[in-house]
């Protein structure tokens, strides 16, 4: 093998690595998003609980379920706005565990193939090994 082709091959598993660790930053920051997005969900829930705990359980009240505007009691819809409000907690939970996981995972990676980010100071952007 020339010199060359070493080169070529040594720049080609670089690029790999990069692409790899650059894909694992995708998949956290996507998993950052939807942890956002359930969380603003959650709020929303909240913001409900709060309106509908000062009124009484058979007052009238509308859910919307997907598409559909339902007519409901406020004693219906509060255990169910709660329940939903739990499951959200814990899937929040569940995701913020799968991100910290994948944060560290990205480190490792990043240690092990000796990867740095360079500043942006410091001449080409990006990532290189």
């Amino acid at each position: 093998m020339s010199g060359t082709e070493e080169a070529a091959e040594e720049t080609a598993a670089q690029q790999a690595l990069v692409a790899r660790l650059q894909h694992m930053k995708e998949e956290s920051t996507g998993l950052a998003q939807k942890i956002a997005e359930l969380d603003q969900e959650k709020h929303e829930h909240s913001l409900v609980l709060d309106t509908l705990s000062g009124l009484a359980g058979d007052r009238k009240c509308y859910r919307l379920v997907g598409s559909v505007l339902t007519e409901r009691t406020v004693g219906d819809v509060n255990p169910a706005v709660k329940d939903n409000m739990d499951k959200l907690d814990g899937l929040i939970g569940e995701l913020t565990k799968k991100l910290h996981e994948k944060e560290k995972e990205m480190l490792e990676f990043q240690q092990k193939h000796n990867i740095r980010f360079q500043k942006q100071g410091e001449g080409n952007k990006g990532v290189r090994a």
